[in-house]
């Protein structure tokens, strides 16, 4: 038995949603279930969102008992679900601790028609990572989601979409609280068990994962889910102008992160999207445009600049039409697509880097940040379109 598997069993009650795959059958081996059961209970956790032991079909008498001894299956409820303006939604999910998480639901129309629908998932409670721009790094960092919750925010994504929409969920983003890289384990197991057509969630090449540059892990990515896009937070091409904006740019070395995603292009075929927060006097100039040009070089990428949305203590501004048009057209004469994001949910603070919730008071001194990130919500993958 490895020593994972060891402390679970020293931890009991285990909570079913925070076993990873790799563990799974070696798991109920050592409870004495058949190959038949262990599925069952697979699927009754991560397919069909059963509540508790009692509710899976299919265990003998002995093997339900025996499960009931050591395990439980936790489950969240709904907090709240806040529609904006713009018709976004921010669906706040309270967890069996009593900690929040946030997910954020896009439908996007063109004539009347709904054309697209996405879902914007935390992977963390807070952030280890103090991005300037962002809330949910602000609140410090609390723990990683497991991989059940991971899969329980896409299973009421779904639910909202098909409630007010009558629609289907059709693109999922690891854009929300937290850095998804951070809990790569979690993402990884949900991702894999998203492959099957009976659990929830698109297709995963509509699935896209997002990072501020952990290139071991955008590697990882790249040999274990090829066919899910990727979308790296860049912000500047200059080193030093990137660690004031993103303090984890000191362990994360620009030149580490492009070969990772030579890499990744290599390995997938996809091109990968580069995100780009534009902040006025920060990162906004015709020169930093020219710098990011040559930076990506002849890396084949998608281009998305993001509107600042406003964060109160960041005390940072939005940078004007005018100068985002300039920045845009010298991207596009260099060959690059570029989509801006108009942030969506600005208006009940589900717009990019505005999430934040928070339950204790405890907190990651900032100092521990600087070994580890944050994501934002997303409207479209410019990559998709090459």
């Amino acid at each position: 038995m490895s020593s994972r598997q060891h402390h679970l069993l020293q931890q009991l009650p285990v909570d079913l949603n925070d076993i990873s795959l790799t563990e799974w059958n070696e798991f109920f081996d050592h409870l004495g279930f058949r190959p038949g059961s262990r599925r069952q209970v697979f699927e009754a956790v991560f397919h069909e969102h059963v509540s508790g032991v009692d509710g899976i079909p299919g265990l003998s008498k002995e093997e339900r008992e025996s499960l009931a001894h050591v395990a439980v299956i936790r489950r969240s409820g709904q907090h709240e679900l806040s529609r904006s303006r713009d018709g976004s939604y921010r669906l706040t999910l309270v967890l069996h601790d009593g900690h929040l998480t946030e997910t954020v639901i896009i439908p996007e129309w063109t004539n009347g028609t709904l054309r697209k629908c996405s879902a914007s998932i935390s992977s963390q409670i807070g952030c280890f990572f103090g991005c300037s721009f962002c809330a949910t790094g602000r609140m410090g960092f609390h723990r990683n989601l497991t991989t059940g919750e991971l899969l329980e925010q896409v299973r009421k994504a779904e639910e909202v979409v098909r409630q007010e929409l009558n629609a289907d969920l059709t693109h999922l983003y690891f854009m929300g609280m937290g850095e998804p890289m951070h809990n790569y384990r979690a993402v990884s197991d949900a991702l894999t068990i998203m492959r099957d057509p009976e659990a929830p969630g698109p297709s995963p090449s509509q699935i896209t994962v997002s990072t501020v540059g952990l290139f071991r892990q955008i590697r990882m990515l790249a040999s274990d889910h090829p066919e899910v896009r990727l979308a790296v937070s860049i912000h500047s091409a200059d080193q030093q102008k990137r660690y004031e904006i993103m303090p984890v740019s000191s362990r994360l070395g620009l030149p580490e992160i492009r070969d990772a995603l030579v890499f990744h292009q290599r390995q997938t075929g996809y091109a990968p999207t580069i995100q780009y927060l534009v902040m006025e006097h920060i990162n906004d100039r015709p020169e930093d445009a020219r710098k990011l040009v040559a930076y990506l070089g002849n890396l084949r990428a998608g281009i998305t600049l993001i509107m600042y949305n406003d964060v109160p203590e960041a005390g940072l501004k939005r940078t004007e039409k005018e100068k985002i048009d300039v920045f845009q057209s010298v991207l596009e004469e260099a060959g690059f697509p570029v989509d801006i994001r108009w942030c969506f949910g600005e208006d009940i603070n589900a717009g990019c880097g505005q999430l934040k919730v928070c339950r204790s008071e405890e907190r990651v001194s900032v100092s521990m940040r600087h070994g580890l990130q944050s994501g934002c919500a997303a409207s479209r993958n410019p990559a998709d379109d090459q």
